[in-house]
This record gives structure tokens, C-alpha cells and sequence, in this order.
């Protein structure tokens, strides 16, 4: 009986109870660490993302590394992609697409275009009209949003325009050359198809 009323045993049963409780509040901690965690968006190569729910990635700076994965809480979100093929020396661009969805958490998901661009003139017509898609890790899609028309304007005519509109002081600082490089940069490879064909019709002079 002596023994039975040691110090000891209240000694140890309170070590025993601090364990166990120790023990129920990580759990707990973990499990409302879980109920909490993050999705996970992959993005391709052709996929650039220019903002998120409203705040711009700069991931458009020629120097930026782009970000190939995005680490979101569960919930409501805004994307805004845009698709940028590289065909050789030639990039093909579209603008920007917004998308909505809902992202559950713990889960895994793919930012895309449908449907996927196998060559540069597939990706010439694609861009006109280009539809952003997200899918889960199943391979279904659990949003799409397409893309208003873009114009189809002839890098000769944004040329012409581009000089036509120097005038003044700002004749003197940008070039008709300078106008030229920078229409060249921002032109699809259609136009710039079509600007080597209106060059090899040209005279010498």
C-alpha cells in the first residue's frame, strides 16, 4: 500500500497526461493545417500568366523567370493568361484571357489552351480567338473562358500608320526605322510573313 501512494505514480500519471495531450493538440494543429491547404496551378511553357486575382505576376519582362507552378488558397480565383507559342525565330502572342474558377484544396490543376497548337500557322488562327482552360488532375476541365476576337491588322499597314502619326517633336525622336523594329517585335508571324513578301516586291533603289 505504501508503494501503491509513492510520489512517483501522480509523477508519472501527469507525464502520461501531458503526452496525451501534447499529442490531441498536434493532431488537431495538423488537421486544421489540412483543412486549410493550398492548390497547386502547373503552367506550360505557352502559358503566361499575367495577373492574379487582379495583381499583375510581372512575369512579362524579357529577363523574368517564369513561374512554372502557383501555390493558391482553396477558394474562388481570377487568372489571366496569355499564350505565347515560340515557332523557330518567331513568337505568336495573344492577349490576354480571364478566367474564373473555384480551387479545392490539396489538389493539383493545369493551366492550358483548347485546343493545344500544333504548328505556327495553327497558332497564327488560334490566337484570334484563343480559350483558357483549367484542368484537374484528372484531365477534366473545370473551367474555360475564350477570348474576345482580335483585329487582324497587317504589320504594313501598322507600320504606315505608326509613321504617319510622327509629327512635331516626335518626328525628331523616333525614327521610321524605330517605328519599323518595334512594329517587327510586337507583329505576329503572319504579318511578318506577309511584310517579307510586300519587301521582296519593292524596287531597288
Amino acid at each position: 500500500m505504501l508503494f501503491l501512494q509513492s510520489p512517483k505514480y501522480p509523477l508519472k500519471r501527469s507525464l502520461a497526461q501531458i503526452i496525451l495531450a501534447f499529442g490531441l493538440g498536434f493532431t488537431g494543429l495538423s488537421a486544421s493545417t489540412l483543412l486549410w491547404a493550398n492548390a497547386e496551378i502547373s503552367i506550360p511553357e505557352n502559358v503566361i500568366v499575367l495577373a492574379i486575382d487582379g495583381q499583375e505576376t510581372g512575369n512579362t519582362g524579357f529577363f523574368t523567370k517564369k513561374h512554372t507552378t502557383y501555390s493558391l488558397p482553396a477558394g474562388e480565383h481570377t487568372l489571366t493568361g496569355r499564350y505565347d507559342g515560340v515557332f523557330g525565330d518567331d513568337i505568336v502572342k495573344s492577349s490576354g484571357v480571364t478566367i474564373k474558377t473555384s480551387l479545392a484544396d490539396q489538389q493539383v490543376y493545369t493551366l492550358g489552351w483548347l485546343p493545344e497548337p500544333q504548328t505556327e500557322d495553327d497558332a497564327t488562327k488560334f490566337v484570334k480567338q484563343p480559350t483558357l482552360i483549367i484542368t484537374a488532375a484528372d484531365g477534366k476541365v473545370v473551367a474555360s473562358q475564350q477570348g474576345a476576337i482580335a483585329p487582324s491588322h497587317s504589320i504594313i499597314e501598322k507600320v504606315i500608320t505608326g509613321i504617319g502619326q510622327l509629327t512635331g517633336n516626335d518626328a525628331q525622336q523616333v525614327t521610321p526605322l524605330q517605328q519599323l523594329q518595334s512594329s517587327w517585335q510586337q507583329a505576329t508571324a503572319e504579318q511578318r510573313k506577309q511584310f517579307r513578301e510586300w519587301i521582296k516586291q519593292q524596287p531597288d533603289q
